[in-house]
Parts: C-alpha cells; structure tokens; sequence
C-alpha cells in the first residue's frame, strides 16, 4: 500500500469537501482478518477535470465520483428537456471514462423528499433522477453534507471509497 495518496479535485467545485490529511487503513498485505493497518497521506490537489468531481491522480480510469450538491441541482437537470439531455450527456461521459463511477449525492432521504420553495414535487425530480442513473448502471450514493462536520466525514468517506477502488481493481503496487 502506498504511503500517500493524491486526490484530484475539479477547479470547478463550489462547496469541496473536507478531506483528512491522513487515515488509518486496512493493509491490503496480509488477509483482513488479520486487522493490519496501514496510515497513508491525503493531499488534495485542484485540477479541471474533464470527467467528474473527484479521482484518485494515477487511477482516473478506476473509480471517478460526481457530486451533486442539492435536490434543486437535481430538479434542474431532470425536470426540463435541456436538463435530462446535458445531466444524461454527463453520466455517459462518466461511465465512458472509468471503470466504476459514482454519483454523490448531498442529502438524507428526509431531506430530499421535503418540497421547498424551488422544488415544490421532489419525488418527481428524484424519480427522473434515479431512472437516468439505473438505465446506465451509475450508483447514487447519498450523503448528508450540510455542515463543516458533516464534509469531513464525507470526505473521509469519498477518499476510502477512492483508495480502496485503486486497491481492489489490482492496479496499486505494495510499496
């Protein structure tokens, strides 16, 4: 396992999230039940990405997450036509580009079913929503993001699911 990783960030991010400067990790050297652990380095580095929100520098092609930030962003782009056709364009583009994207979105179940003054039927948003990412096989992920705690845990929450995507398609060396 190596010692650090580099997560690449879009420049385009609006509200990034918090990721620790180090974890502590199940060594990928011996069997889990072994309990070995391993402490790696996290540094985050601003870069366009073409593709996504968040990748891990070196294993673009393994794991990219895109994130989305509120039911309002997702009623945008499922409730129009203009809408479902760039959101559809993006979740292609994310399938072409890696071998297991994701899609983060920021919220609890409670949260993105309550209408608000902008998304007045959020189950309609949703369900548009959910059938684009089932028709391409993109898993959503849902995670409450709304304060300064809450994007630390997300963000060490996306740099596990990061590592261990590099870790699992057998592509990381054991330095």
């Amino acid at each position: 396992m190596k010692r650090e990783y580099v997560i690449l960030q879009d420049t385009r991010e609006k509200k990034p999230l918090i990721f620790p400067e180090t974890i502590t990790f199940l060594s990928n050297e011996k069997p889990p039940w072994h309990r070995r652990e391993a402490r790696v380095r996290i540094r985050v580095h601003e870069h366009t990405l073409k593709t996504g929100d968040y990748c891990l520098l070196e294993h673009e092609s393994n794991v990219l997450i895109e994130r989305k930030g509120s039911l309002r962003e997702v009623a945008g782009y499922c409730l129009t036509k203009d809408g479902v056709r760039r959101f559809t364009d993006q979740i292609d583009r994310l399938r072409a580009e890696c071998q297991r994207p994701f899609l983060l979105l920021e919220g609890t179940p409670m949260d993105l079913q309550r209408p608000t003054l902008h998304v007045d039927k959020p189950g309609l948003a949703l369900d548009s929503f959910q059938r684009i990412l089932y028709e391409r096989q993109v898993p959503l992920i849902l995670l409450p993001a709304g304060t300064a705690s809450a994007r630390r845990s997300v963000g060490e929450w996306v740099a596990r699911l990061l590592i261990n995507g590099a870790l699992t398609h057998g592509v990381e060396d054991h330095d």
